[in-house]
C-alpha cells in the first residue's frame, strides 16, 4: 500500500491544470511509462479541440467487464499547493481528492487485473474540468462498451450515488432599441426584456440561496444565471442584454420539456435562445444487482452501510448512461478545488481493497 501513497504523491507533484499541454503531457508520460512496466496495455488517442485521453487495460479491444473513469487534470492553483504534505493520515494538494488519489487506485486495480480472466480497463481524460472534449470525441469515434462503469469522482468511501444531474448550459439574448434613458419612451430596453424573461424561467425553478430558501433534499431542478452583460453606458436605454444560464436537471425534466420552456418564455418577452452545452444525466436505480453486490462487498471492507445519495455535478461517466451500469463511489476528503483541499489515506486504500474484491467476485461469476 506504500507504493499507492508514493503514486499519489507523484500524480499530485504535477501541476497539470486542464490547459497547460507540458504538464499535461507530462503527467501522461508517467502514467504511460507506470502502466507499460506493470504489464498493461496502453492506448493513447488524440483529437482535434481536445487533451489527450489515455485508456489502459489488461488487453486488447474496446468491449469491458469494467471499466473505470477518471481524469488526470486539476483546476487552476499557487504553486504551493503542488508541493504535497502529509499530516494526520491526509495528503494535502490540488487534486489529491479531485482526483488524483481515486485515479491511483484505479491503476493499483489495473495492475492488480493485468494477469487475471476479466476485461478490465482505466480510462483517463486530461479536460475534465473545461470542456470534456477528450472523452466526448473519443466516444464519438471509438466505441468504447463496459457491462459495468466504476466512476469515483463522485460520492466518497461511505456514500454511493446512483445519480447525477443532467447539465444543460443556454445563452438568452434580448434586443431592443437605444434610446436616451431620459427618454425611455423612444427605446426598447433590451435588459428589462431579458430580466423579465428570466423571472418567468425561474418561477418553475426553486429560488436557493446560501442563507435563503434550502431546498428540501439536492435532488431538484435548478437554475443559476451564471452571467448577466450589457454593454451600454449609464444614461441609454441599451439595445442589447445577454445572459448564461446554467440548468442542472434530474429526471422529472427532459430537455424538450425544457425547450419548451425556454421557448415559451423567449416568445413572451422578445429574446431568443441557444443551447451552448448540454450531455445527460446518470439515473440508476441502486437496486440493480451490480450496484448492490458493490455494495456489499464495501461495506464487508468499511465495516458499516453505505448511504445511498445523489450527485448534483456532471461526472464524465455520463457520456456511457445509455450503455452501462454506472457505480459511483470514491475516497473521503474535502475542499475539492479549494486551498485546503485533502484526501484521507486510508480511504484511498480501502477503495482500492473494494475494487480488488469486486475483480475477484465478477471472476468468481458472483456479478
Amino acid at each position: 500500500m506504500e507504493d499507492l501513497v508514493e503514486n499519489i504523491l507523484k500524480l499530485v507533484k504535477i501541476p497539470s491544470i486542464s490547459g497547460n499541454k507540458k504538464e499535461i503531457e507530462r503527467i501522461v508520460k508517467l502514467v504511460k511509462d507506470q502502466l507499460t512496466e506493470k504489464g498493461a496495455t496502453v492506448r493513447e488517442f488524440r483529437f482535434d479541440g481536445a487533451d489527450p485521453v489515455l485508456l489502459l487495460s489488461n488487453g486488447n479491444g474496446d468491449d469491458f467487464d469494467i471499466l473505470t473513469v477518471g481524469h488526470l487534470d486539476v483546476v487552476p492553483a499557487q504553486d504551493n499547493l503542488f508541493l504535497p504534505r502529509i499530516e494526520n493520515g491526509k495528503i494535502f494538494a490540488r487534486g489529491a481528492l479531485d482526483m488524483k488519489a481515486p485515479v491511483a487506485a484505479n491503476l493499483a486495480a489495473l495492475t492488480y487485473a493485468v494477469d487475471k480472466n476479466i476485461r478490465f480497463g482505466v480510462l483517463l481524460t486530461t479536460d475534465e474540468e473545461t470542456t470534456s472534449n477528450g472523452i466526448k470525441m473519443l466516444m464519438k469515434h471509438n466505441k468504447i462498451t463496459s457491462r459495468i462503469v466504476l466512476d469515483t469522482d463522485a460520492g466518497n468511501l461511505l456514500t454511493l450515488c446512483d445519480k447525477a444531474k443532467h447539465p444543460v448550459s443556454v445563452r438568452i439574448v434580448a434586443v431592443g432599441e437605444n434610446a436616451h434613458s431620459s427618454r425611455p419612451w423612444e427605446g426598447i430596453n433590451a435588459v428589462k426584456h431579458l430580466t423579465d424573461c428570466l423571472n418567468e424561467l425561474s418561477a418553475d425553478f426553486g429560488d436557493y440561496e446560501k442563507g435563503g430558501q434550502q431546498p428540501e433534499n439536492i435532488w431538484q431542478d435548478t437554475m443559476v444565471i451564471t452571467a448577466f452583460n450589457s454593454p451600454t453606458t449609464y444614461n441609454v436605454v441599451p439595445d442589447r442584454a445577454e445572459a448564461r444560464v446554467n440548468f442542472r436537471l434530474t429526471e422529472k425534466i427532459s430537455l424538450p420539456e425544457l425547450e419548451a420552456k425556454l421557448l415559451k418564455a423567449c416568445e413572451r418577452h422578445g429574446c431568443t435562445y441557444e443551447i451552448l452545452l448540454q450531455s445527460c444525466g446518470v439515473y440508476m436505480n441502486a437496486t440493480m444487482p451490480e450496484i448492490v453486490a458493490y455494495r456489499k462487498i464495501a461495506e464487508e471492507i468499511i465495516g458499516q452501510q453505505l448511504q445511498i445519495s445523489q450527485m448534483c455535478g456532471g461526472t464524465d461517466a455520463r457520456l456511457f448512461a445509455d450503455r452501462s451500469i454506472i457505480i459511483m463511489h470514491s475516497v473521503n476528503g474535502e475542499n475539492a478545488h479549494g486551498d485546503g483541499e485533502y484526501v484521507e489515506i486510508e480511504s484511498v486504500k480501502k477503495l482500492l481493497e473494494i475494487e480488488k474484491k469486486f475483480i475477484d467476485t465478477f471472476i468468481a461469476g458472483k456479478i
